[in-house]
């Protein structure tokens, strides 16, 4: 088995292993969050049975103290009836006294640690009201709920009063703090773990982004260095010294090659290494329509090898702009060059400058296969290239785009990609009025 066979199944378990761990992650952290809310509800359910249970017990024994101050009995039944969440009504059957029912409640509230703001009322059987006591403060900064339509009265009973804790939901929300320390605990585990997620699938995209890369720049160099190693075995041979246009044809040869690798290695150097990002500009007067012109007219031995079209159409006013003569020759071979590369047999490119109302627009559209919408944010990027498998027949090192962007950058221009999967691609540079 050779080694793109063996790096192939590595990658497939690699790729295998990383969705094992993705959907494994995701059911856990789904079921710790269950786990949690389901215990978050439980402890709170918890808290508030034990809160009505102390309630239920302080009041009681306020009813007792009652009924000892006013030598009465209680009822056989529980005195105290919860009406809702924070309102009870205790049944004393006997007369109450403010003074007294509010130093009763203060003392029992305090020995049992009820730190609750609350407020009272007694019933009046003259009136059949429920007369409003007073509101008791235990904190200053407690928010205050007071019942909005009194306190409700208890049909079944004659000597009672009603008691409404304002700040119950508070203490009860006060008392879930080390719940909620966990749960924020949870959320950044759960954001850490998003994190690292995608800290992954980037690391996957720039492992694919880089085998890519090694995979083209072998194929890249493979055929100059193997024209450059049959030069040498030829200039080797004793009699080629008897030949001497021989002898100069494959020296042309490998001064070509070699000039190609140069250069090859010089842009991945530059482009790889200083990332290109800061490219110092020499502005001059350029005549944008002859520029085209001679550079399609350069390229036109390729043009004919490929049985391609290259169509110019400038329909604008504007002839010459201000730029880099030498950058700019670059950036418009590059999207020549892609759009034949990527347009399979018998390419029909359109070059295009028109004006717009903000500048001119200067456009290289081919009608090849197109790029598909998740790749077409990422064709700028440094080493990126459109993934084609083990096909290597499109030569390049991903660098092309992202030279071209950074210059229209540099010029403070502006470049747009529309394409549309097996009906071709656009390239489109704006250059605006106040650039040219």
């Amino acid at each position: 088995m050779n080694g793109t066979g063996l790096s192939g199944i590595f990658g497939a378990m690699n790729r295998n292993a990383i969705r094992w761990v993705m959907v494994l992650g995701i059911l856990s952290i789904l079921g710790i969050l269950s786990v949690q809310v389901f215990f978050i509800r439980k402890a709170l359910s918890q808290q508030d049975r034990q809160l009505n249970q102390t309630i239920t017990i302080a009041l009681g024994a306020v009813a007792e103290k009652l009924a000892g101050y006013n030598d009465a009995e209680l009822p056989h039944q529980s005195p105290v009836f919860r009406h809702s969440a924070d309102y009870y009504i205790v049944n004393v059957n006997g007369d109450i006294d403010p003074a007294i029912l509010e130093q009763f409640l203060v003392t029992e509230f305090h020995s049992r640690g009820l730190n609750l703001d609350f407020e009272y009322g007694i019933y009046d059987c003259r009136s059949d009201e429920m007369v409003y006591g007073s509101l008791i403060r235990f904190g200053e900064n407690t928010r205050i709920e007071p019942l909005v339509n009194g306190f409700p009265k208890h049909p079944g009973y004659l000597y009672y009063f009603g008691i409404h804790f304002v700040g119950r939901n508070q203490a009860l929300s006060n008392s879930m703090g080390i719940w909620y320390f966990f749960s924020l605990i949870l959320i950044l585990v759960v954001f850490f773990f998003a994190y690292s997620q995608w800290i992954i699938l980037r690391q996957k995209q720039y492992a694919e982004i880089q085998k890519d890369f090694i995979n083209t720049m072998t194929h890249e160099f493979k055929t100059p260095l193997a024209s450059l190693s049959m030069s040498a075995d030829v200039i080797l041979k004793p009699d080629i010294v008897n030949e001497p246009e021989r002898l100069k044809k494959y020296g042309q040869i490998i001064r070509s090659q070699v000039n190609h690798l140069l250069g090859q290695v010089d842009k991945v150097l530059e482009m790889g290494g200083r990332g290109g990002e800061h490219t110092k500009l020499n502005r001059t007067e350029v005549n944008l329509e002859s520029l085209i012109n001679e550079l399609v007219q350069q390229m036109e031995a390729r043009i004919r090898c490929e049985q391609g079209v290259v169509t110019i159409r400038y329909h604008s006013s504007v002839r010459f702009i201000k730029a880099d003569r030498l950058h700019l020759t670059n950036v418009i071979l590059n999207l020549i060059d892609n759009a034949l590369k990527y347009s399979g047999p018998d390419p029909k490119i359109t070059v295009e400058v028109s004006d717009v109302p903000y500048g001119i627009e200067l456009a290289v559209e081919d009608q090849g296969t197109g790029i598909p919408v998740e790749y077409a944010k990422r064709v700028f990027d440094r080493f990126f290239r459109v993934p084609t498998g083990n096909i290597h027949s499109i030569k390049g090192f991903g660098l092309g785009l992202y030279y071209t962007r950074n210059i229209i950058r540099s010029h403070g221009w502006r470049i747009r990609l529309v394409s549309l999967p097996g009906k071709g691609t656009r390239m489109v540079i704006t250059v605006p009025k106040k650039k040219i």
